[in-house]
């Protein structure tokens, strides 16, 4: 996973040409010229499709029979997940409905302003579940790497505009942690990745299947050093149309290392359940790191 470099593969024209189709013929036709780009990226993306095999393989509920049709489950869900977060952030989202679980702890925790850690996954939609959160009456923060190209990021901001929630970008001069610091006194929103790290950076260890995992020290130690309240949440696509929210009830533990595991075990779950909606492309188990 260490090999991840912190930029989108997307690129302009692609994501113009969705928008594009998007706002003029709707959701439906997108999924339906997806089958083009998809089919292309299936036949020739070899490297993303060994990373998955590699993870599939680990997986134990998943037969060794059902991962080619997997891996290529996974490559029509990652670009519908593409052409719905866009559907959302352009305003068409009118089509796509949802079904929730722990909306209202989250919405209760606002109220209070009382701060709030969520920690997710590149596990189904999480553009998605940012966007549920806009009934969360609280200012939310978003922590991601800076690392998109200039151009997706400028093309973004002209065709949908301002986004409705707070960027608080991953610096080296470690200035984001002072940001989430003076958000968390504030009674704000954090949410943050748990799954995935750049090189060089601080780890630590879980088990997932059994076997070792990496992941980012920063979300769990935030969590732990704050002594915040946190959840995991996770958005997962169950039909064509319709996304299924679901938030653990919100805790404080002083220890990073158990917070740490408790992702991991939600993760196992929500990956047992769902595998072919996993979209970290790189490898995640240590053994395959080396």
């Amino acid at each position: 996973m260490s090999s991840w470099k912190g930029k989108s593969k997307g690129t302009p024209l692609g994501y113009k040409i969705f928008i594009r189709l998007i706002q003029i013929f709707g959701v439906r036709t997108a999924y339906f010229f997806l089958r083009f780009p998809t089919t292309y990226y299936y036949l020739f993306a070899k490297e993303t499709k060994h990373h998955l095999r590699t993870f599939y393989e680990k997986v134990p509920t998943l037969e060794k029979s059902e991962i080619n049709r997997t891996i290529r489950r996974n490559f029509t869900y990652i670009g519908e997940a593409i052409v719905d977060k866009f559907a959302f952030l352009i305003g068409k989202q009118n089509k796509i409905t949802y079904t929730n679980e722990g909306e209202e702890r989250l919405k209760a925790f606002a109220e209070k302003g009382q701060a709030l850690i969520l920690i997710s996954a590149h596990l189904g939609n999480w553009e998605i579940a940012g966007n549920f959160l806009k009934k969360v009456d609280a200012e939310v923060n978003v922590v991601m790497f800076d690392g998109e190209r200039e151009k997706i990021k400028k093309l973004i901001q002209d065709e949908v505009g301002k986004v409705h929630f707070n960027i608080i970008p991953i610096k080296e001069d470690l200035s984001h942690i002072f940001k989430i610091n003076a958000a968390v006194k504030r009674g704000e929103i954090i949410c943050i990745h748990g799954d995935r790290f750049l090189e060089g950076a601080k780890t630590i260890e879980a088990k997932l299947f059994g076997r070792t995992v990496e992941l980012p020290y920063g979300p769990f130690q935030i969590a732990s050093k704050l002594k915040a309240h946190y959840s995991f949440i996770f958005t997962i696509k169950n039909a064509k149309f319709n996304y299924h929210f679901t938030s653990t009830v919100p805790v404080v533990n002083p220890s990073a290392d158990e917070i740490a595991q408790e992702y991991v075990d939600q993760l196992e779950k929500k990956v047992t359940e769902n595998p072919e909606q996993w979209f970290n492309y790189h490898p995640f188990f240590k053994e395959d790191a080396n």
